[in-house]
């Protein structure tokens, strides 16, 4: 790999962050928008650091593949892309910018005294040519969900390249035809401190000790319905 897989979670975090903030703010201040704005932005290079940092993964690119298809034909996927095009390139940000065919939608909303929330106007999924007024927090969370899924799956799949705790294992190693003298010095440590480690498993549990974890953090998404065992922490 060309960089920690740490990295990919961070970035998660970020977005999950900057979610966290704009869906609190009024929505007739301006707060919201530079949060979304910047949602927007780190959501969608989830992906694009997961590549840079599986880069010569074998399988990666098979496996990724497969997930780039899905995003293809995923309306909610291609719509983050297209905005974040929009709001990087051109400035536009459409965050509660209600458009003259939803107007009186709003206004019905607001006679009728329904809390105010954060919108945003979206192609209707049923109707080329046709636009819906849209939950903004419930959309984005909707599209952090599916980031979220691409990237524990590929942890699931890949799990024993970006984990420590799982490449640093007997029987990982084993099936790369390498011996723990071998572990050693990919770990910077002469291969020679082999002859006065412990034995059986105790040795590999100490080495796995000395490394960073690549998921450490655990990461706490509101309603993604996913649990990553491997980082200790449910996802509620």
């Amino acid at each position: 790999m060309s960089q920690s897989f740490q990295l990919v979670e961070e970035k998660l975090r970020e977005s999950a962050f900057f979610l966290d903030r704009f869906r609190d703010p009024d929505p007739l201040g301006v707060e919201a928008r530079f949060y979304f704005s910047a949602f927007v932005s780190a959501a969608r290079s989830v992906t694009f650091v997961l590549q840079k940092t599986m880069r010569g993964v074998s399988d990666f690119d098979e496996w990724y593949l497969s997930a780039q298809k899905r995003f293809k034909t995923d309306p909610l996927a291609r719509y983050f892309k297209d905005l974040r095009d929009e709001v990087v390139h051109k400035g536009p940000n459409p965050l509660n910018d209600v458009t003259v065919e939803h107007l009186d939608e709003v206004l019905r909303s607001q006679l009728c005294g329904y809390p105010q929330a954060h919108t945003i106007t979206m192609p209707d999924l049923t109707s080329a040519s046709s636009t819906v007024l849209a939950d903004a927090v419930r959309v984005s969370e909707n599209y952090l969900k599916s980031l979220v899924t691409v990237v524990y799956e590929c942890y699931s799949r890949f799990r024993c390249f970006v984990d420590p705790r799982w490449y640093f294992t007997p029987g990982h190693f084993a099936a790369m035809g390498k011996t723990f003298e071998d572990a050693l010095s990919e770990c910077g440590v002469p291969s020679s401190w082999a002859t006065y480690a412990p034995d059986n498993n105790v040795r590999w549990r100490i080495l796995r000790r000395q490394q960073q974890w690549a998921c450490r953090w655990g990461l706490n998404v509101s309603r993604t319905g996913r649990c990553f065992p491997a980082w200790r922490r449910c996802i509620t």
